[in-house]
């Protein structure tokens, strides 16, 4: 292979597939999980503040240089894994023999870093992973609600069996929700696949449901965007004392209302939807099969999950119809405006010709006006010049010579009014 040119990002490609591992659990475990939306400023702080960590803890900081991080901290674990919007946290400790969300292991963070952390809490979840052969707890299905304050459980049976998985969905008084994972026979390096894809599925459901107060925003708004489209549409058919103008100026309006609600939206619902397939991905994934007694996250979550998804989508259509409508009538208005504009023009461009070919004819009557000028003025001089003679002596008849000069001046100012035009025509070719 030294010898072959190869692809330069061959070597990236290539890892990208072993990037953000599994983590290998074996219970118990306690994770403590954080996802925190984070801008372009905010991610730019991720690496110091991780740094600042390491080194309140006295140990050397991690070269941020991939989209996942793992720091052993000792008493317990943290594993940083950044994604395109959002940055994830896991603290992971062993799990105490009591009740395993009395003492989560976000306490051993200092809670000045945590308030100092770049970003605003989207997920926050307090994971429990136990052996169904603990006896020092009570795993019976009968009692599990009582870890979750007595709420309502939702869970399954997951990794085709051997583990379950319940939740409440609720957030708790110290904000974060709970997910309890039960381990029957989980072969090595399962466990930490299906909290993976449980944790991904909360989070990927979060970030889905970031559309939903747009759409709900904008929603209220289209019908009246849509009814004042109808009257704007029926005004191209009837008469109502608007002129064309009137009508595209409240298009156009119209149209950059519809358009920068579109701009202001389409990158979200795109997500939107994206986050939703992905979370019907996990589902599969996780290969659930449902307990007696309680609904499945596969049921829960397509229950509450595809109504948002739905809204956001048909909002999103909606919008999208509208700006396309909007663009049918601008053109057809714009046409209609051209149209119009065409004959007026043509009945400008008439107008100019009648104006032209009445100055044609009176510039030709002028011009036979001056030919018969300056031929009188001519035969005239020429009378004057033969009244010389006779002053001299010598007698001319003066007023035949003039009449016969007559035609042969005239002729001469035509031949040269004539060919002045000629010359004119030549010049304006040229």
């Amino acid at each position: 292979m030294k010898h072959l040119t190869e692809c330069p990002e061959r070597k990236s490609l290539n890892d990208d597939i072993h990037a953000r591992p599994y983590l290998e659990l074996n219970p118990p475990q306690q994770i403590s999980y954080l996802a925190l939306l984070v801008n372009r400023e905010e991610r730019l702080r991720e690496a110091g503040h991780l740094a600042a960590l390491c080194e309140h803890f006295g140990i050397p900081a991690p070269i941020m240089d991939g989209k996942d991080i793992f720091v052993d901290f000792g008493t317990f674990r943290l594993k940083m894994e950044v994604h395109a919007e959002y940055t994830h946290y896991k603290v992971i400790r062993q799990a105490p023999l009591q009740d395993p969300f009395a003492d989560p292991p976000i306490v051993s963070v200092p809670e000045a870093w945590l308030q100092g952390l770049p970003g605003k809490v989207l997920v926050g979840i307090h994971v429990a992973i136990l052996d169904e052969s603990n006896s020092a707890l009570n795993l019976d299905p009968e009692y599990l609600p009582h870890y979750f304050e007595g709420n309502r459980l939702i869970g399954g049976k997951i990794a085709g069996g051997n583990g379950t998985a319940v939740s409440d969905f609720l957030l708790h008084e110290d904000g974060f929700s709970r997910l309890l994972i039960i381990d029957h026979q989980f072969a090595p390096g399962q466990s930490g696949r299906s909290l993976q894809r449980l944790l991904e599925i909360e989070t990927y459901r979060m970030l889905a449901l970031l559309g939903l107060p747009k759409a709900k925003a904008i929603m209220p708004e289209l019908p009246e965007a849509d009814h004042q489209l109808v009257k704007l549409t029926a005004s191209l058919d009837e008469d109502d004392g608007r002129s064309d103008e009137t009508l595209l100026d409240e298009l156009t309006r119209l149209a950059a209302t519809i358009e920068n609600k579109v701009s202001a939206t389409y990158a979200r619902f795109n997500a939107t939807r994206n986050y939703a397939s992905l979370v019907t991905i996990r589902l599969e994934q996780l290969r659930e099969s449902k307990i007696e007694g309680i609904p499945s996250f596969t049921e829960f979550l397509e229950r509450r999950l595809n109504p948002a998804i739905s809204t956001c989508n048909s909002v999103d259509h909606w919008l999208h119809q509208l700006a396309h409508r909007i663009s049918n009538v601008n053109q057809l208005l714009l046409t209609r405006i051209d149209v119009r504009r065409k004959q007026q023009n043509q009945e400008i461009l008439e107008s100019l010709n009648r104006r032209a070919k009445i100055q044609l004819r009176l510039q030709q009557a002028i011009e036979g006006l001056s030919v018969m000028a300056i031929t009188y003025t001519a035969v005239s001089l020429l009378g004057v010049f033969l009244g010389g003679f006779k002053a001299i002596g010598l007698h001319i008849n003066s007023e035949l010579v003039m009449a016969i000069f007559i035609p042969v001046i005239g002729y001469f100012v035509y031949s040269g009014v004539v060919k002045l035009h000629k010359t004119i025509e030549q010049e304006d070719h040229e």
